[in-house]
């Protein structure tokens, strides 16, 4: 009796000591498609399957440094505008990070569009 409490008590600390670590590099599931760039031309004049993939890249590769990631649908476009710059600005404060401007508006570009998923 006492082994098999034994074993259960310390998979159970195994698996919350697993579900406490800081998660260094989780993924946004919704995998864009190029239905999501049709949806947003009128917003976004020439923008590609290729930019919104590289906006994916770069939310899920510095939007977690400090955090753990937001859903796109989380926010208003209204609130990503506000948020996407000033986060950027503390993501370039760190010491071998760094996000352009072009790199900026990829990531806002995607969480705007990915944001829109099944509200148009």
């Amino acid at each position: 009796m006492n082994k098999k409490f034994l074993v259960a008590t310390v998979g159970i600390a195994i698996l919350v000591a697993c579900g406490t670590a800081k998660n260094s590099g989780p993924k946004v599931e919704t995998m864009p498609t190029q239905g999501d760039v049709d949806r947003v031309q009128d917003k976004f004049p020439g923008y590609t399957l290729t930019d919104l993939n590289e906006g994916k890249q770069l939310f899920e590769s510095n939007c977690n440094l400090c955090h753990g990631l937001k859903k796109p649908a989380s926010r208003t476009e209204e609130e990503w505008k506000g948020i996407v710059p000033r986060m950027v600005k503390k993501v370039n404060a760190k010491d071998g990070h760094s996000v352009s401007a072009d790199g900026e508006q990829k990531i806002l570009r995607y969480v705007i569009t990915m944001g829109s998923v099944g509200k148009s």
